[in-house]
């Protein structure tokens, strides 16, 4: 029988022990330097979205121009960043694009990182919207509360009109979106990926508060509130695994701050449909800059993480998950990935998404144990078809490590302990069914075995071990390609991990 092609797959088979001399100061593994992808990041975002803004500035003048302001009054306009909604929706649109556009292209040609591991994906998409509206309206709202209490006086009207405040509304979100896509979704990736989710959270707020370094009346307070929130907005993306509560939350917080309660926001002034009375020394209500500079948004920015933290408890994503497991596992080197995309039927997809909810699986780990001469553990289940055998695998669980969920898994299933234990390589698959989509991992683990398997956990079902030298694998991958059509999409998608670790166990 023909074999037809089943997947798109993308391979990154080469190891960081490989790479000689000055090269590791520019690649790691195959892919070039995460701190060098960083650095491209921002210059290029930096640099696009400075001449988007020098080029609708220079509009945004001479429109000004026309109407007969006057040089000074042109210049305090642009400095003080009141820029009319529709231009602002401009900007907004603008730099979301260069930086989704941006961190698209680097993820496909620089990461080799399938686009699933940015954030986007649709998976608990709405309620965390909802959380992050909840908490950037909340968190203003009591900050606005809070002064108030400082300057006890009822909120005046604010200058703004309704269609306006809907305009503005609309138009901070692009604004807020694009941010987050370039700090959490880009950088917050790469860096987390490369040294673990400490430095992929903290070393993108530094980032995201030296990008406000020249806003209008910033403090060094301000500074370190900016970065603060980011550092808030990173632990929702690193919770979460995707940047719809980041987002969210930027954009509420916002929203709240500006066009609704008439703060300004950043150092940007803002009509708003109120304007609230502000008093007190500005290191604790931020004067000019607006509630960021001070040490109250400082406050309730920190209180906001026991929300952010109580409804966050289980990720919405693998691929956040997958991320910080890479940084753990390839602290010594990179280790060969690869990405596939499989178009499957309703059934398996179904059952997959429901395997995935309830029994908590953060991936999973395939095991290839070896006994001295060689040969590698097979296992069929008394459900699978006639003749099914494949490598031993088993879900990752909620706060285990890799090597751990070997062991326990090798412990289950074959009850052999493990020696001389290592990952072997990482392979990630989008299943797809229509317009859904779904991202899972499986982390292939070598190591040596003595002594015949007796499996542990009866609830697992095996009825039946067998030893085959590695070489075998490839018709092992090649019998799972060829089952009955009601296991035709599992067939395929187990096939991958025989594959790769025939050739990876080569290498």
């Amino acid at each position: 029988m023909t074999n037809l092609p089943v997947s798109q797959s993308t391979q990154t088979p080469v190891s960081q022990s490989t790479t000689p001399g000055c090269r590791r100061f520019f690649l790691r593994g195959p892919v070039l330097h995460p701190v060098w992808r960083v650095i491209i990041y921002l210059v290029v975002f930096l640099i696009a979205e400075f001449a988007v803004d020098v080029f609708i500035g220079i509009f945004y003048g001479l429109m000004l121009a026309l109407t007969g302001a006057s040089g000074e009054q042109i210049m305090e306009a642009l400095a003080g960043g009141r820029v009319p909604g529709l231009l602002l929706l401009v900007i907004g649109i603008s730099r979301l694009v260069i930086a989704l556009g941006l961190a698209l292209l680097m993820g496909r040609f620089l990461d080799r990182e399938p686009v699933e591991t940015m954030g986007l994906e649709p998976t608990r998409g709405g309620r965390d919207t909802a959380v992050g509206l909840a908490l950037g309206a909340g968190t203003m709202a009591l900050v606005g509360a809070v002064l108030l209490a400082l300057h006890p006086q009822p909120p005046w009207p604010g200058k703004a009109i309704w269609w306006g405040f809907l305009l503005d509304a609309v138009a901070l979100f692009p604004a807020a979106a694009a941010e987050e896509v370039a700090f959490r979704g880009y950088l917050q990736r790469a860096l987390t990926t490369w040294r673990g989710s400490v430095v992929g959270v903290l070393v993108p707020s530094v980032l995201f508060a030296l990008f406000h370094a020249l806003n209008p009346n910033v403090s060094l307070l301000a500074l370190v509130n900016i970065a603060l929130a980011g550092a808030v907005f990173a632990v929702a993306a690193e919770r979460t695994g995707t940047l719809w509560l980041p987002i969210a939350y930027h954009y509420a917080w916002n929203l709240t701050q500006g066009p609704l309660l008439g703060l300004p926001v950043s150092g940007m002034a803002w009509n708003g449909l109120l304007a609230l009375p502000v008093g007190g020394p500005s290191w604790l209500t931020g004067g000019a800059f607006g509630p960021e500079g001070g040490l109250i948004s400082t406050i309730m920015l920190l209180l906001s993480l026991l929300p952010l933290w109580a409804f966050t408890r289980r990720p919405a994503s693998l691929a956040g998950v997958a991320r910080r497991q890479r940084a753990e596992v390839e602290r010594k080197g990179v280790l060969p990935c690869q990405h596939h995309t499989l178009t499957v039927a309703a059934p398996f997809f179904d059952d997959f998404v429901r395997s995935t909810r309830h029994r908590a699986r953060y991936g999973e780990v395939v095991l290839l144990l070896r006994r001295p001469d060689g040969q590698v553990l097979l296992h069929t289940k008394s459900f699978y078809p006639e003749e099914a055998f494949r490598l031993p695998s088993g879900g990752i669980r909620p706060g285990e490590s890799v090597l751990g969920a070997a062991r326990r898994e090798a412990r289950e299933e074959t009850g052999l302990e493990l020696q001389d234990l290592r990952p072997l390589g990482f392979i990630s698959v989008t299943f797809r069914r229509g317009w859904h989509r779904r991202y899972f991992h499986s982390w292939l683990v070598l190591a040596d075995v003595e002594g015949d398997p007796r499996p542990g956990d009866t609830g697992e079902r095996i009825s039946g071990f067998c030893w085959v030298p590695p070489e075998a694998l490839t018709e092992v991958a090649r019998q799972l390609r060829t089952l009955p059509p009601e296991w035709a999409d599992w067939g395929r998608c187990r096939a991958l991990a025989h594959e790769a670790a025939r050739r990876w166990m080569e290498m």
